[in-house]
């Protein structure tokens, strides 16, 4: 699968290069994008022996909204070389997972409002947020912590 740091650090930069509005004026990158640690985790439910995931939280500033992020990031694992497949289940109605060069998950969405960040949630077929699966994953919700409590400080002005 390649070197996984270099594909974690590249899906990183393009999701800031595509998310971040141009308009948004910050004294630091840090001032609107946050990330956790990286940590390592065994894989579960894959149709063969693959690898250890790098797993990494990513926060940033944005004016997308939740189903325009799907799109971008979905667009994002295609150019880092993702090849999407049907989903497919066991006998036992249990989903196999196919290995893959990135996978980029929608944790959570907060909109803020009076200076209050609040979870936006989502119910469609193709998008569910809060992540489904977040409460149930041990170390997503360690890295996604990480973040929760730390929100970007970026203003939004217009550049001239």
């Amino acid at each position: 699968m390649g070197d996984r740091q270099a594909m974690l650090d590249a899906a990183n930069m393009e999701l800031i290069d595509a998310l971040l509005p141009d308009y948004l004026e910050v004294a630091s990158l840090g001032d609107a994008v946050n990330t956790s640690q990286v940590i390592e985790t065994e894989p579960w439910g894959f149709d063969t022996p693959v690898e250890p995931f790098l797993n990494q939280s990513f926060y940033c500033l944005t004016e997308y909204g939740p189903e325009q992020v799907l799109e971008i990031c979905q667009r994002i694992e295609s150019e880092l070389g993702r090849e999407r497949k049907e989903p497919q289940f066991d006998s036992d109605g249990k989903r196999i997972y196919h290995s893959r060069e990135i996978d980029i998950d929608i944790l959570a969405i907060e909109i803020e409002n009076g200076g209050v960040w609040e979870p936006v949630q989502v119910n469609l077929p193709h998008l569910v947020v809060p992540h489904p699966q977040l409460e149930s994953r041990d170390f997503a919700k360690r890295l996604f912590q990480e973040l929760k409590d730390v929100k970007p400080a970026g203003k939004k002005k217009v550049k001239k």
